[in-house]
């Protein structure tokens, strides 16, 4: 299963460099999410995007729906077209007109999903540069799983009418999303008991049971609860029914991979994360899980870059300390157990209730060879989590068979029971 996610991450690599920094700016008229307008970010590597390709991003960004003229480009950038694109590939691992492409399709669909009763399927089509509506259709269903009619249909069900049992569920989840991601055991049921009450509300309402699905699978591998076998169960009915309910909404599908990724099921989230990067490529949240799930099968390179992205588009809380606690696990794939350990620690510093990330940064410092003080942080996390073992350690995580041992090396220097 690894080598073959492994090969999956590494062939879509080049590809997903493209993603650009965003202001985000929430309509209430949007899916649960979907109205983001992109600018130019940096390259997520060091060191940041040439100059030439900085120019030329800020000159696109307001010209999009003109045609792409690589010699026009060339000399706003100030350099020969040819290397204008070698950059385009370098950086941003597309070239010139197909990051357009991505940037109209975006454009178009969050018209669409704002649209007002004088919007139409082809004035989104024309704003955003499309002049043949059947090769629009065609790449707008490629890219978001429906047609843009679809699009403006569904949108203009929800803004039509008011549902106040939709509203209050609406309310509640997104109450619940800040104790959701502090993934701590007593939010987690704080969270749980918000999200109960909004899933009854409104049953066919997709997100509050991906929330509810990642809480209860929290609650499975990480010892919140005492029935784990029966969490993973819900953790498991509540994805899936939430993924059957939402296929078109990117937090939802992005919470229910994170939900299969506690069950281990990573083939299954893998497919759902991605889905959920094609509906919504500046979703923080799906860029964290993205990071994550390249640090469980071991290609830090990746994750660092993928959770430097969450960090650019959503630099605060809730989603700062899981980024942080992320980018510790990247560097301990790496072995650099002492920036493990410091990036972890920092991520803690804002939620110190996500005690079961101190596993990490006490495997980290041990395994840089400070045991003294890897034993201290040990007794410290034992006091916090006195049933911990290290064989429950092993299998929190769907880790590769190499971090996984030696995380138990580094917590059994910390002095740490077997279990």
């Amino acid at each position: 299963m690894y080598t073959r996610l492994q090969s999956r991450l590494r062939q879509r690599s080049c590809g997903r460099i493209f993603i650009f920094r965003c202001h985000i700016q929430i309509s209430p008229k949007t899916d649960y999410g979907e109205a983001m307008t992109p600018a130019p970010m940096e390259s997520l590597d060091s060191p940041a995007l040439p100059a030439d390709l900085v120019r030329v991003l800020e000159w696109l960004r307001g010209h999009l729906s003109e045609p792409v003229d690589l010699e026009k480009l060339a000399q706003i950038a100030g350099i020969r077209p040819r290397t204008l694109e070698t950059h385009f590939r370098m950086f941003l691992g597309t070239t010139p007109l197909g990051w357009v492409r991505r940037m109209r399709l975006a454009r178009a669909r969050q018209e669409l999903l704002n649209s007002s009763t004088q919007t139409t399927v082809t004035n989104a089509a024309l704003s955003s540069g499309f002049d043949q509506m059947g090769r629009f259709a065609i790449q707008y269903r490629k890219a978001f799983g429906e047609l843009p009619s679809a699009t403006i249909r569904r949108a203009r069900r929800s803004s039509d009418r008011l549902d106040q049992n939709i509203d209050e569920a609406i309310r509640l989840t997104f109450r619940a999303l800040p104790f959701a991601f502090a993934v701590s055991a007593h939010q987690c049921d704080a969270a749980l008991e918000e999200l109960a009450p909004a899933q009854e509300l409104a049953p066919a309402y997709g997100l509050p049971k991906a929330v509810a699905g990642w809480c209860w699978g929290q609650r499975a591998a990480h010892n919140f609860g005492s029935t784990p076998e029966a969490d993973r169960v819900r953790a498991q009915q509540l994805a899936d029914e939430a993924y059957r309910l939402a296929p078109q909404d990117a937090l939802t599908l992005t919470l229910s991979s994170g939900a299969l990724v506690l069950l281990h099921q990573l083939d299954e989230a893998d497919r759902r994360l991605e889905r959920a990067l094609a509906l919504d490529p500046w979703l923080a949240y799906a860029w964290i899980r993205r990071g994550w799930m390249s640090a469980y099968l071991g290609d830090s390179a990746g994750a660092l870059r993928e959770l430097r992205t969450a960090l650019h588009l959503m630099p605060f809380e809730p989603l700062r300390h899981i980024t942080f606690i992320g980018m510790g696990c990247a560097h301990f794939v790496a072995g650099r157990y002492d920036r493990a350990a410091l990036w972890v620690q920092t991520g803690l510093e804002s939620y110190p209730e996500s005690y079961w990330a101190e596993r990490i940064a006490v495997a980290a410092v041990a395994l840089t060879g400070a045991r003294q003080e890897a034993r201290r942080m040990g007794h410290r996390l034992l006091r916090k989590d006195p049933c911990l073992t290290i064989s429950q350690a092993r299998h929190a995580w769907p880790f590769t068979p190499a971090f996984m041992s030696r995380l138990a090396d580094g917590l059994e220097v910390a002095g740490l029971p077997q279990g």
